[in-house]
């Protein structure tokens, strides 16, 4: 098999979301010895932004994007360890996680696994997460994105703390919210600079962030 035949297989099955069948092509793409930069760039972006499009469409809904985000993950486990991850290669730093008091994590694993395909590198806090956390890593880490993404109205009150604690420590990165509970006014309550409730949309503000900084 040719190399732009698994490189197309490969991205193929991303979009299909047919995890175990991505794996074995991305394996056939180290083994024949294509550059991992090339399997990000052909393969993964590539998959995670036609993944996209369907979604824009109304062709694909949360089920096919759950199904590719695992596809893209499991790739992502494969190629990270190969790929050099300076700060050409990479189209920046995001710091993502659920704040305190809210354990959902759905639709930030799918935002993730977006970014990840977008060549995005990314520093998952988890769930759970006390404000003071985000302001460790972000001052550790120094990220262009500081996004927090939650499911229960609870969460918007830990948002605003976290939001609060990250500006007085004179973290300058730029920080969108996320979940089904936001609008634009909670927005501006919470002090964020931007907000979403769909993971696509999400990736699409973050590149547009990433543009103002």
């Amino acid at each position: 098999m040719k190399k732009d035949e698994i490189l197309d297989n490969l991205r193929n099955s991303i979009v299909e979301g047919i995890s175990e069948e991505a794996v074995g092509f991305i394996h056939k793409a180290i083994d024949t010895n294509i550059d991992s930069k090339q399997i990000l760039d052909e393969a993964i972006i590539r998959g995670a932004e036609e993944v996209g499009i369907r979604y824009e469409k109304g062709e694909y809904f949360l089920a096919d994007m759950l199904l590719a985000a695992d596809a893209i993950n499991e790739c992502m486990n494969i190629v990270r360890p190969k790929l050099i991850w300076e700060k050409h290669d990479t189209k920046g730093k995001i710091l993502i996680g659920t704040p305190e008091g809210d354990i959902h994590d759905i639709g930030k694993s799918i935002i993730i696994a977006l970014l990840q395909g977008q060549g995005f590198e990314i520093f998952d806090l988890g769930v759970d997460v006390p404000p003071e956390k985000f302001v460790e890593v972000a001052l550790k880490e120094d990220p262009d994105i500081i996004a927090l993404s939650g499911l229960l109205t609870v969460t918007i009150s830990k948002m605003i703390e976290t939001v609060t604690m990250l500006k007085k420590k004179g973290i300058k990165a730029k920080i969108i919210v996320g979940g089904g509970i936001l609008s634009e006014e909670s927005c501006k309550y919470i002090g964020a600079d931007a907000w979403t409730k769909d993971g696509w949309k999400g990736v699409k503000i973050i590149k547009n962030l990433m543009g103002d900084n």
